[in-house]
């Protein structure tokens, strides 16, 4: 109401953000992704990922006019910089930095210094894609199919997350294990899951979102390969299933061989990746991030549709792999 002070109304925002939120469940997207993990790691990873759902809601995919790449690119170079020496941090004002500090130093108290490198490196290559994606927008222009593909697989985030399943897990991969190229095809196709699930089963509601509130125009899976392949939403809804079920198949086929031949720990790490793929198809199919496209307190519209390609069994994916570029190495490891 109009006699409210500026202090009620930014309490206001602040509690429809945390309902925002909180009725994601981001803790089940965790714990279905990492069933049996200690409790300590998945907590620093609950804490994390509800940081990047925020965070990259609040600078980047719902930011009214967006955020140019070479604000971000400053931005960005700082904060990474924070994570390499952080008894000296650069933005001590900044809450995001703060709080992915904090999480920083929390999971050094589980993980080891290799263990916390890897993930410092994962969430540095994070913010490279999110200048990516900003770059792109500011074009105006759609990325080719293969660029979206190689783009998403950084701004996802998604590689920085999976750098918990170690961690949660109770053991330490070696460098070999860990630069495998097996395993690099391993996370990569994870990723790829992770990134083309959260598309398909959120487009409907992003492309409201974009429409009625006015934030920057939305880099999604779908009308990527619409624009490529000069199809409808709803084809491209369809391929993009096509595509998440090959990559599937593929990601089955090579955990298999890779087990066949490693140790308990890599044993371990290659059957946490495809239980975090499976943790997240679940979660996706059931939060309310993606079903209800409201800011609390504004019903403007039903919950949405998830996309009828979802609603019933799909034409399986051929055997063959993916002509795409970008991940077309897959089948090669």
């Amino acid at each position: 109401m109009w006699w409210r002070t500026n202090g009620e109304r930014r309490a206001m925002s602040s509690s429809r953000t945390l309902e925002y939120f909180r009725r994601a469940h981001v803790g089940r997207f965790v714990g279905w992704g990492v069933p049996d993990g200690l409790q300590g790691p998945l907590q620093v990873a609950t804490n994390y990922c509800n940081w990047l759902f925020a965070f990259d809601d609040a600078v980047c995919d719902e930011r009214l006019g967006g955020s140019t790449p070479g604000s971000l690119a400053t931005y960005l170079t700082r904060m990474a910089r924070m994570l390499e020496t952080p008894t000296v941090p650069m933005l001590r004002d900044d809450k995001w930095a703060m709080s992915l500090l904090d999480i920083q130093l929390t999971l050094a108290a589980h993980a080891t210094p290799a263990q916390v490198y890897r993930w410092v490196d994962q969430v540095q290559d994070y913010f490279t894609g999110l200048v990516w994606e900003a770059a792109i927008r500011e074009t105006g222009e759609i990325a080719s199919l293969s660029d979206y593909i190689m783009m998403w697989q950084k701004n996802s985030a998604t590689l920085s997350a999976l750098a918990f399943i170690e961690v949660a897990g109770g053991y330490v991969l070696t460098a070999e294990e860990v630069h495998d190229p097996r395993v690099h095809a391993l996370q990569d196709i994870s990723a790829a899951l992770v990134g083309w699930c959260n598309d398909i089963v959120s487009y409907n509601k992003e492309a409201f979102r974009e429409q009625h509130f006015g934030f920057p125009e939305i880099q999604n899976l779908v009308p990527v390969l619409a624009d490529e392949q000069g199809c409808s939403i709803d084809e491209a809804a369809r391929q993009a299933v096509v595509m998440h079920d090959t990559a599937m198949r593929r990601l089955a086929e090579l955990s298999e061989q890779v087990c066949r031949q490693a140790g308990p720990g890599l044993s371990c790490f290659v059957e946490g990746l495809c239980q975090w793929v499976r943790g997240s198809l679940e979660w996706h199919l059931t939060t309310d991030r993606y079903a209800d496209p409201n800011d609390p307190g504004e019903p403007v519209a039903d919950h949405v549709a998830m996309p009828a390609v979802l609603a019933s069994p799909t034409t399986a994916a051929g055997p063959g792999a993916l002509e795409v570029p970008a991940v077309a190495w897959w089948w090669d490891c």
